[in-house]
């Protein structure tokens, strides 16, 4: 696996990236601000929303939020915002992971440990995809008697949230380290260029 990421990476280019985002661009617009999306949701549930907009939360909220939606906001949820949701976590998770393998490409990092960093993004990815599943079937099943749905569907909530914020983490840092690098390289390089003109 490790091979194949760094194999991967090699490949990876600018362009792909930059069409890669997109998607992401499309998607989040049709899913956040579209009049059909969960803008409709909001209005059907009185402004309720969706429980991965929270971190964390224990079945009686998720079956606060259930209620709200009511009968038409289920329905709405389980034909439109899911759907549309999975293009989004797959259009994030193809680019997040992506420009992970161009920064790796980039640093050129000596251990080979590093080429896991890929996994991250993937495996928030994931998480976001179980944790609809969880909630559609929480959403659909009875309040009672089925309360380890909802903390499976919490768990893979949080989890996502921490995964997608490592990533995120990964590729601020790693960027301003690898401009940083390159930074110094050139001003090591202008001094010495400047040392060798002083002895000529």
């Amino acid at each position: 696996m490790l091979y194949f990421f760094q194999t991967l990476s090699l490949k990876t280019r600018f362009l792909t990236l930059i069409l890669l985002f997109f998607p992401v661009l499309l998607f989040q617009w049709l899913l956040m601000a579209a009049p059909w999306a969960q803008t409709t949701l909001k209005l059907l549930s009185h402004g309720t929303g969706v429980p991965d907009e929270l971190f964390w939360y224990n079945p009686s909220m998720a079956q606060q939020i259930f209620a709200a939606w009511g009968p038409g906001g289920r329905a709405h949820y389980l034909s439109v915002l899911w759907p549309t949701d999975l293009g989004f976590l797959l259009a994030y998770g193809l680019f997040l992971t992506t420009a992970t393998l161009y920064l790796l490409k980039k640093v050129n990092p000596h251990s080979f440990f590093w080429y896991l960093l890929p996994l991250v993004p993937l495996a928030g990815a994931a998480c976001d995809l179980f944790e609809n599943l969880t909630v559609a079937a929480a959403s659909l099943l009875p309040s009672e008697g089925w309360e380890p749905v909802s903390w499976i569907a919490t768990g893979f909530t949080s989890a996502k949230w921490s995964l997608l914020g490592l990533s995120g983490a990964v590729l601020v840092v790693g960027t301003l380290g690898f401009l940083l690098r390159t930074g110094w390289n050139k001003v090591k390089a202008l001094a010495g260029s400047s040392d060798d003109d002083y002895t000529e």
